[in-house]
Formats: structure tokens, sequence, C-alpha cells
């Protein structure tokens, strides 16, 4: 959220379903939830998504409404996976925070980022793929690494 504060988030890839990012106050048009989100119902037919609380069997376009959460064989959510390639092969700056980087697509997004030119940082503390080929590798904690580095940032930001 901070990153977002700052105008330094371009855009979250999530693979969680726990609705915490939009809890926290990440724009919609800033995420997307690969793996779908509990509290979402999405259209068969549009793709359309809409909160669970409304209560409501079909979409506006007529498509019945089913759960957002993708279980394993279903296909990704069209729009978020066609977003997540995108801003991964036109970002500058990848950074993985708390992923194994093993479960596909969303393994594949550092590859295409850094086959665009971007620099790739991970914090996570188990070993990834793309240990080797980072340019800033932390085996912290997120929370070890991500509130100090966001502080520093800001110090910066208002000493330029």
């Amino acid at each position: 959220m901070e990153l977002q504060k700052l105008g330094k988030l371009s855009f979250l890839i999530s693979q969680n379903v726990d609705n915490l990012h939009l809890r926290s106050g990440i724009r919609p048009d800033l995420l997307a939830e690969l793996h779908g989100n509990i509290t979402k119902l999405r259209c068969t037919r549009c793709e359309a998504e809409v909160d669970k609380s409304a209560g409501l069997g079909r979409c506006p376009c007529g498509g019945k409404l089913v759960s957002s959460v993708v279980n394993f064989g279903q296909p990704l959510p069209r729009k978020a996976l066609a977003d997540s390639y995108w801003h991964s092969e036109n970002c500058a700056l990848f950074i993985v925070a708390g992923s194994s980087l093993v479960v596909t697509p969303a393994a594949d997004m550092p590859r295409v980022a850094l086959e665009s030119g971007a620099r790739l940082v991970i914090i996570n503390q188990g070993e990834t793929p793309f240990d080797r080929v980072a340019h800033l590798r932390f085996w912290e904690g997120i929370r070890e690494v991500l509130p100090p580095a966001v502080a520093q940032l800001k110090e910066l930001m208002r000493v330029s």
C-alpha cells in the first residue's frame, strides 16, 4: 500500500486468494489476482467479477456467476493473466515477495521481466529457481525487508 501511495507500484501480481491486497487498499486496477479471490464471483461468459455479498446468481451479460477461486486444472482469468504478462514485459524492476516461484504461469513472470531487461529482486526465505539470476536476493522474511526499504525510499524521495 505504501508503494502505491508513493507512486512506485505499477502493478501487483498475486497468487493469494485471501482478499488481503484489496483490503489493504491496493487499487483493483493495479492488481491481478491470478488464482481468484474468495470474496468474488466470476462470470463464466465475460469473466466480469462481482462481490459475493451482492447476492447475484447471474451476470448482467446473462452468464452464470461462479467462485472466482481457480482450482488446479482450471484456466486462469484471461485479463489478469494478459495484464500480468504485459506488466512483466514492460517493467524496469520486478520484485518477488514471498514466493517459491514454482507454480506456473506466475513463476514465468520473473523470466519475462528479465528477458525484457528488468532488474529482479527476490525476497523469500526459501530457495527459488531464479536465485542465481536475481540482481538482489534477500533470504529474510518480507516484514524484515520491505518496511525498512520503503522507509528508506520515502527518505530518499523527501531529500531529492
